[in-house]
């Protein structure tokens, strides 16, 4: 059933609140790039309590405990990630990242949760939702793409170093789904399931949570929705509080723009640019509001350079798709943006003194 045409409780009433009011959410600025709140952990540690000490978990991947009660600490993203691989193995649970999934809130994922609900159409909640995701994670991205009869609400990792995600990501697409259903009502509807990672041995929960075709070992993360039910209305929606919490967002995007570095903001722009597949040096310039020289003199001023970012961006995400993943060498060197796999076969045995497919047999062996 869908969300009930009652606004705001109490309890939505004093977040909000604290969000516009006490400038919480500013503290974290200047560390958003490549870092969630650490909320999220509390959310892997909660469904893991059962079986696992929450101090255990967190020393396994890094994380102080202290770390947990702060209300604006932020954790890199990769240790976010690898706490959902961790629990999952020590919890000896196969779908724990769905299981996660299915027990958040959409309130737990404060301004952005909020602007979300408040949207007028499901269409729209999606659009936000790619927007203001930067106000959660710079180290993840959604992309709403409509193409035809179809939409498709794709998630990618922009932190290269991100390698073994399934559960986060299996996590995270059965929210959108769940949070969609929830506003939507019963009419709501997604045509597929994609998923990078290959199919793990059970998928029955994957069929159970999502009731929609489940497929694995696809080009990209994503959910597939027929355009049609972008115009659901959302029975949630509140047009004058959306417009505020969107005046807030917004000036958190600037905030985020201002105070992240260069360097930051052309690995970004990098990650984005090799999803679309140019990587040529004016485009990415282009995207950054630079001329092609002054961002390489800008780069080489702050010790780095357009061809080393891109390389090890590519090198990064190479190893992880060619470790952990059941795309070809073909696929994947388009998916890297490469002008054909030779190019790619070269670039790669630089990198790691060995072929993707010799790579690939070792890391399985």
């Amino acid at each position: 059933m869908a969300i009930p045409a009652k606004k705001l409780t109490k309890r939505d009433t004093g977040s909000i609140h604290r969000l516009l009011a006490d400038g919480s959410w500013l503290d974290g600025v200047d560390g958003l790039a490549l870092t969630v709140p650490v909320k999220s952990v509390r959310n892997v540690i909660a469904a893991a309590s059962s079986r696992i000490e929450p101090e255990r978990l967190c020393q396994t991947v890094g994380i102080e405990s202290t770390q947990l009660s702060d209300p604006c600490a932020r954790v890199p993203i990769t240790q976010l990630v690898a706490a959902f691989e961790k629990a999952a193995k020590l919890t000896r649970d196969g779908a724990f990242g769905l299981h996660v999934g299915a027990r958040t809130q959409i309130r737990s994922f404060g301004l952005l949760g909020y602007i979300v609900m408040n949207c007028s159409t499901l269409g729209e909640a999606l659009d936000r939702v790619a927007r203001y995701f930067p106000i959660w994670t710079e180290g993840a991205a959604f992309r709403f793409i409509k193409d035809g009869s179809w939409a498709h609400l794709t998630w990618e990792y922009v932190d290269p170093s991100v390698a073994e995600c399934r559960h986060d990501c299996e996590m995270t697409l059965l929210c959108v789904s769940k949070i969609s259903h929830l506003l939507c009502g019963d009419g709501y509807r997604h045509r597929e399931v994609h998923f990078q990672h290959a199919a793990p041995k059970d998928v029955s929960e994957h069929r159970r949570l999502f009731r929609a075709p489940v497929r694995f070992s696809r080009p990209s993360n994503q959910l597939t929705f027929d355009k049609t039910i972008l115009a659901t209305p959302l029975k949630s929606a509140d047009p004058e509080l959306l417009a505020l919490l969107i005046q807030f967002g917004d000036s958190l995007l600037a905030g985020i723009s201002t105070r992240r570095t260069l360097v930051d903001r052309t690995r970004i722009a990098l990650r984005q640019a090799i999803l679309k597949g140019d990587v040529q040096l004016n485009t990415v310039s282009r995207s950054l509001g630079l001329g092609a020289r002054t961002l390489q003199r800008k780069l080489k001023e702050r010790g780095a350079t357009y061809t080393e970012l891109l390389g090890s961006m590519r090198r990064n995400l190479a190893e992880h798709y060619v470790r952990d993943s059941q795309m070809t060498i073909s696929e994947i060197s388009d998916r890297l943006a490469f002008a054909h796999p030779g190019e790619f076969h070269r670039a790669f045995r630089l990198w790691t003194g060995t072929t993707p497919r010799r790579f690939r047999r070792v890391s399985s062996a």
